[in-house]
């Protein structure tokens, strides 16, 4: 007696496509992913604080300090007792406070810029994740039907083998390829588990998420070496170096002396003579006045010395910017090339390597049905079979996250 089996029902499921859906999770778009965690990342809001920050923040250079007032009575002026207010103001110059304010819009405009480098690279991550659970969702239906497959073999090996119709060595071969897919299979699901609570944490919500899209390829528009140019962190370099020159103004500004004004009231008891008439003030006859002046330190080279240390500090911004951009412009040159060879490898599949798959599968599956071929040589065009096509969902996982990449690196957010 011979026995065997047909597969043309579980092998047509196959390449059909779909998704695998976890139990009591809520499916996400990629959209809405991107979505929920603008709204929800605590880096995102820490961003918008710092603009916040930053805002409050230039209104303190219209700060004056505090102003003085001094009482003072006694016998200052004859042995009446007498009174004099004196209120004073010391006042940065203007220059400094204009500078000061300039200094404030810079660090807001860093700020701002600063916010688009925390949504550039969390629209990263997250683009780079939901693919990820796509390819893994994907590997799963692809594992699940390696799995029944093969667990199928198993039981027509073992009754092949109770019937004396095979060998021990066919039924644990077998058995070992079935063992061996169910182990892929758990490792598979583990990964996913994974994925989903990495997702989950980028979009900061409680409830377990799985991608609701199915695996495909992302399109990809052809980017020129401007488009280094729209890069958020490239822009937030370029904003510190204009950052550190406002800075390097202010220290400057603040070598200028500080204006002094002021005024006094005060009482001159007694009798004065007035265009030779002797005439008496009493304590009631207010005397006024105003003072103004200039505030320079004795010791200026602690100025100088934090005006040179800006000036520095305004090279070394400039030197990061440019180092920065060379690594960038490096790790987009890089990223094109890893793109395209992504790419060719993709075409390879889709053009050739998936149509042969198919036809080895069916072409063995037949042959197997007729007699024509041995277990162990169906057995090794399946697992050719199989391997091309995970090799696919490998290579589509590759290029897609390439693609992820330099959308990241040109800002595409």
């Amino acid at each position: 007696m011979t026995i065997r089996f047909t597969t043309p029902l579980l092998l047509t499921c196959l390449w059909l496509p779909g998704t695998l859906v976890a139990q009591q999770a809520r499916g996400l778009t990629l959209e809405e992913c991107v979505a929920l965690a603008q709204q929800n990342n605590a880096r995102i809001k820490s961003s918008q604080y710092q603009i916040e920050f930053s805002r409050e923040s230039r209104k303190a250079a219209s700060d004056l300090g505090r102003a003085s007032a001094t009482l003072m009575r006694g016998q200052y002026n004859s042995l009446y007792t007498d009174n004099n207010l004196t209120v004073g103001q010391s006042i940065p110059f203007p220059t400094t406070i204009i500078r000061q304010f300039q200094l404030g819009a810079e660090q807001i405009l860093g700020a701002e810029q600063f916010l688009k480098v925390q949504q550039n690279s969390l629209v990263y991550e997250v683009r780079s994740a939901y693919y990820h659970l796509l390819y893994l969702e994907a590997q799963s239906k692809l594992l699940v039907a390696q799995d029944s497959l093969y667990e199928n073999f198993f039981r027509v090996a073992s009754a092949r083998f109770r019937t004396g119709e095979s060998t021990l060595l066919e039924r644990t071969s077998a058995e070992s390829q079935w063992l061996e897919i169910k182990n892929q299979v758990r490792v598979n699901a583990s990964d996913i588990a994974i994925a989903e609570n990495q997702l989950r944490v980028l979009l900061q919500i409680d409830e377990r998420v799985h991608a609701s899209e199915v695996l495909h390829k992302r399109q990809f528009a052809l980017l020129s070496d401007t488009a280094l140019s729209q890069n958020p962190e490239i822009q937030w370099w370029a904003q510190q170096v204009k950052i550190s020159a406002a800075s390097h103004k202010v220290e400057r500004s603040k070598i200028m002396p500080d204006l002094m004004v002021g005024g006094f009231v005060q009482s001159l008891t007694g009798v004065q003579n007035i265009n030779g008439i002797d005439t008496f003030f009493p304590s009631s006859r207010k005397f006024t006045g105003f003072q103004f002046g200039l505030s320079i330190p004795l010791w200026i080279r602690p100025q100088i010395a934090r005006a040179r240390s800006a000036a520095i500090q305004e090279k070394i911004a400039s030197t990061n910017a440019n180092h920065f951009y060379v690594v960038l412009r490096g790790t987009f040159e890089q990223g094109l090339q890893e793109t395209a060879k992504n790419n060719a490898s993709l075409a390879y599949f889709e053009e050739s390597a998936l149509v042969n798959a198919a036809l080895l599968l069916d072409q063995a599956m037949k042959s197997f049905q007729k007699g024509e071929i041995e277990y162990f040589e169906y057995l090794q065009a399946l697992r050719q079979s199989f391997g091309i096509r995970s090799g696919h969902l490998l290579a589509l996982n590759l290029y897609n996250q390439s693609v992820i990449k330099l959308e990241f690196i040109a800002g595409s957010f």
